[in-house]
């Protein structure tokens, strides 16, 4: 990213691994199922091999974890003083951006599960009708903290230094 003059950056980073649990949950729970069924089947008298359910296991396994790191990975929030940006994609690459002062809201998610992973989604909105101008950063760190951060730079920017402490912005 690109620097604007007198801009700093306030937070740059990527979903944190946490936030993947309950996707890998999910993958790995589909990837179980085929051994699952194969054990009931076996049980009730059914002769099947285990072998092909064991490697159904295995390349469950592996492409739950392969593509959640490929999402966390390939997924860049960036954090300045100015501006928000998302940035995705492995060979194609989609950037938005919206300047801070153009943020109305800021809403925290978190699941019960999120709560007790100190996980959660931010969701912006800035001052447009377009749908495509929500930024939501997901899997986030400590949100209410990071929210606490966007919203101090946003008063710097808004108010331009007046009445606005900038400690702890970098």
């Amino acid at each position: 990213m690109e620097m604007l003059r007198d801009e700093t950056i306030i937070w740059a980073g990527h979903p944190t691994w946490r936030a993947s649990l309950s996707f890998h949950t999910k993958g790995f729970a589909l990837s179980f199922a085929p051994l699952v069924l194969v054990l009931v089947l076996r049980w009730v008298g059914v002769d099947l091999p285990v072998t092909w359910a064991v490697l159904v296991l295995v390349a469950g396994i592996a492409l739950t974890v392969g593509a959640s790191w490929v999402m966390r990975y390939f997924t860049q929030y960036t954090i300045t003083t100015k501006r928000l940006q998302i940035r995705r994609g492995i060979l194609s690459k989609t950037e938005s951006s919206a300047n801070v002062d153009r943020i109305q809201n800021i809403t925290v998610f978190q699941s019960p599960v999120d709560r007790m992973l100190r996980v959660g989604t931010i969701d912006f909105d800035t001052a447009s009708d377009d749908p495509t101008d929500r930024f939501s950063f997901g899997g986030v760190d400590e949100p209410q903290s990071l929210r606490e951060r966007i919203l101090r730079a946003r008063d710097e920017q808004t108010h331009g230094g007046q009445d606005s402490d900038q400690g702890g912005l970098s």
